[in-house]
């Protein structure tokens, strides 16, 4: 039998404490720069969408049902949407999108004109009560233009300006291709989530060069100044008209800046520092601080390959607070080098939920949230930053999430990352799906931040498949055998779990275990695991729900 290493993830794991990176409790960083706890990404389509009825019916919900829309003839009507019942949770800063698309402030006032000449004012009024802390957020690059042909997100100036595109389209495209596509009165509703695909124009529909390629070439280039002016002058008019506790700059949104061959670093850098400059007259002028948070991508190292040397801005002391990565992976990924930079200048670093479904099927759970929240605590977060975290029956949840205290007390249910979405390059590239070769072994890693041996009850679960027969799998934990497993050829209870599809002519193997063995293998920390079969199989998803 030929043993195979365990994947070079798991390297990123073994770190002092058998995996747990314990944040400096001598200091509070986030106090100490007035920043809250958990940071909630809203992305204003509640108040976009009620602004153009003519695209929109109601507002997409991830993992929930449409909220359907209705006229706003007061602030309330607004609030119900989201942002009030945000208000009553644990959640207390808001990093509201103000550039994604036309500016907030230039959005067509017909059907919201209760909220007042600038829509956005009363909104940062509300938030702001109570100590509760508001920020724009700017989304530094966006491509929901290339697939929408919305008002909002073509606006006027998006159309004039097309020139700044990375690769513009030619005058005959826009003519031909663009045109009547913007023009198009049927446009499908705003639930059709991916039928809206088909209604790009031919020229991102070509061939050979695939539909994201195409898409990526409706970003705009930072190499051109004017656009690097254009972002500034946007954060400068936010800055005039709002009282901000701090600005967000969205770098993951959409992550890339040149074209190839041309990123330029010194370039994104004197830009930073601009904005720096511009909060710092602005703070000047509200007579507090006004905070610089950033997003960016799961790595320093891709953050520096897209022209975003983080590093440089933390040393020049223009950034309060690293937002480390997409929120798609919580225990493999770099959030631990963010962490040794960031603190490294005492600058805080928020963990990313995305709340979007991805990898583990039962991902959103109660069980799951509380179980990546609780590893980004584990690993050395300051704070939690949420994104695309909609759903209103989940905001009572909040409490357990911003407490890892309370959390210890709470059923989890952790998972090996499992998740295909790159996002340019910026997502950590996961252990699953996790081929294993017949005869050989192959390995990954799971982290628990609860002490196995004192919870109420564990649960093994792992799915497997195959294009062959499957037998029961050898599984190692922490070098030793587990004996007792329940195996279950069901596929609802494969599908339950894998992270993975079957294709056809597959099968599938779901392997189960409650044992009392498992208090004794399992470790608070980094548990290594390691599976044998008697012919090829891919191991598709790995969970361990424990109850304290």
């Amino acid at each position: 039998m030929v043993k195979a290493t365990l994947p070079i993830l798991a390297v990123l794991l073994f770190t002092p404490l058998a995996g747990l990176h314990a944040a400096d409790s001598s200091r509070d960083l986030l106090g100490e720069r007035g920043l809250p706890r958990i940071l909630f990404n809203n992305d204003s389509d509640d108040l976009k969408f009620p602004a153009y009825p003519e695209h929109h019916s109601a507002l997409w919900v991830p993992a929930g049902d449409p909220v359907p829309l209705k006229g706003i003839a007061s602030l309330e009507d607004y609030l119900g949407y989201r942002i009030g019942p945000l208000a009553k949770t644990a959640a207390t800063g808001l990093a509201y999108c103000g550039n994604f698309g036309a500016p907030i402030w230039e959005l067509r006032r017909d059907h919201i004109a209760a909220l007042g000449d600038d829509p956005m004012q009363p909104i940062v009024g509300f938030w702001r009560k109570e100590g509760r802390t508001f920020f724009f957020s700017m989304r530094m690059n966006d491509m929901h233009h290339s697939v929408w042909n919305w008002a909002h997100l073509w606006d006027d100036f998006t159309k004039a300006h097309r020139h700044w595109f990375l690769h513009p389209p030619t005058e005959s495209e826009w003519q031909k291709a663009f045109l009547p596509w913007l023009e198009d009165k049927t446009k499908p509703g705003p639930n059709e989530w991916w039928a809206k695909v088909q209604t790009k124009p031919e020229f991102l529909r070509s061939v050979p060069a695939s539909n994201e390629v195409n898409r990526q070439g409706l970003l705009y280039d930072y190499a051109k100044a004017d656009v690097r002016a254009h972002y500034l002058d946007v954060l400068r008019e936010a800055c005039r008209r709002y009282d901000l506790d701090g600005v967000e700059l969205d770098w993951l949104r959409y992550p890339l800046f040149f074209r190839a061959g041309e990123v330029n670093i010194s370039v994104m850098t004197e830009f930073v520092s601009e904005v720096r400059a511009i909060l710092d007259s602005a703070a000047e002028a509200q007579g507090h601080p006004v905070r610089l948070v950033t997003r960016v991508p799961d790595a320093p190292a891709r953050a520096k390959e897209l022209g975003l040397d983080v590093g440089a801005w933390l040393s020049a002391g223009w950034i309060d607070a690293v937002i480390a990565g997409n929120g798609y992976i919580f225990g493999t990924n770099e959030l631990d080098q963010w962490v040794a930079l960031a603190h490294r200048h005492h600058v805080p670093v928020y963990g990313v939920i995305e709340r979007m479904s991805r990898g583990f099927a039962r991902w959103g759970t109660p069980e799951t949230l509380r179980a990546a929240a609780a590893t980004l605590w584990a690993r050395g977060a300051d704070g939690l930053y949420l994104f695309n975290y909609y759903n209103i029956a989940e905001y009572p949840l909040l409490s357990d999430l911003s407490d890892p205290a309370r959390l210890a007390h709470q059923p989890k249910e952790f998972f090996v990352d499992a998740c295909r979405d790159s996002n340019n390059g910026t997502v950590t590239q996961t252990a699953l799906p996790l081929p294993i070769q017949g005869e050989s072994s192959a390995g990954a890693v799971l982290l628990l931040t609860e002490a196995p041996d004192q919870a109420k009850g564990l649960r093994l679960e792992l799915a497997f498949k195959s294009s062959g027969e499957l037998a029961a799998p050898g599984i190692l934990i922490n070098g030793q055998r587990l004996e007792d497993v329940q195996l279950d050829r069901n596929k609802a209870s494969f599908t339950a779990v894998s992270a993975s599809p079957l294709e056809k002519g597959e099968s599938h193997l779901t392997v189960s275990s409650s044992s009392p063995q498992l208090a004794k293998l399992l470790r608070r920390g980094v548990n290594e695991f390691s599976f044998t079969t008697k012919s090829a199989a891919t191991l598709t998803s790995l969970s361990v729900r424990v109850e304290p």
